[in-house]
């Protein structure tokens, strides 16, 4: 094993795409009590690797795609950040990289779902945790994940601290959303505090939504 290696995909290419992907694939399935991501895809498996991979081709459009690993190439972690005056498929140029046709595999329901229930609940809930327009004002942590093989060997702590470093830079927030009270542990012993949690009801069940920020 070598050494850990925290660095920016500038430009990654389409194999370092289907890694990731693959990655967040496993690391969302391994987590047994956390059925929001059955949520957001009605509960098709075949939509789970689609849909991270337009969110890591989103975020290499309008954001920034770090991994960590041990070697130069390895990609074992991953985390997908916006920065301020961006946002995750905020951009038709980010929508057309994947997540349209994503989108457009959905069924009816899921559609219906999305649209008139998740977007505009979430985004009521988000403005009402930081305040209404600061979520564009901020750094947002969209992702972040570690490979069920790789779990407990300082990974995620590495990119969290990298990530951190990028937001404090300019003195601004970074804020993030989770469902796990291992995650909600993790990030609150790292700094980050709880501005507020939502009951999210899908095809998944209910899943409670955690928004934590720091500072």
């Amino acid at each position: 094993m070598g050494d850990l290696v925290v660095r920016r995909l500038i430009n990654p290419t389409d194999d370092e795409i289907e890694r990731g992907s693959a990655l967040l694939t496993e690391a969302f399935r391994s987590v047994t009590e956390d059925n929001f991501g059955a949520s957001m895809t009605g509960g098709n498996p075949d939509l789970d690797q689609p849909f991270h991979r337009a969110h890591m081709r989103a975020g290499a459009i309008g954001g920034e795609l770090w991994v960590a690993g041990f070697g130069p190439t390895d990609i074992s972690a991953v985390a997908v950040l916006f920065g301020p005056g961006s946002a995750s498929l905020a951009t038709e140029e980010q929508r057309a990289a994947g997540w349209n046709e994503v989108r457009s595999r959905f069924t009816p329901e899921l559609e219906r779902w999305w649209s008139e229930y998740f977007e505009p609940r979430s985004a009521q809930w988000i403005e009402a945790c930081l305040g209404k327009g600061t979520d564009y004002k901020s750094w947002h942590l969209a992702g972040l994940a570690t490979s069920p093989n790789h779990q407990h060997k300082g990974l995620a702590t590495a990119l969290l601290q990298a990530v951190n470093t990028r937001a404090s830079s300019d003195g601004t927030m970074i804020y993030l959303e989770t469902t796990t009270d291992a995650n909600i542990m993790f990030y609150k012993k790292h700094g980050f505090v709880v501005r507020g949690d939502i009951s999210i009801i899908g095809s998944g069940g209910d899943t409670t939504l955690t928004c934590l920020s720091k500072p």
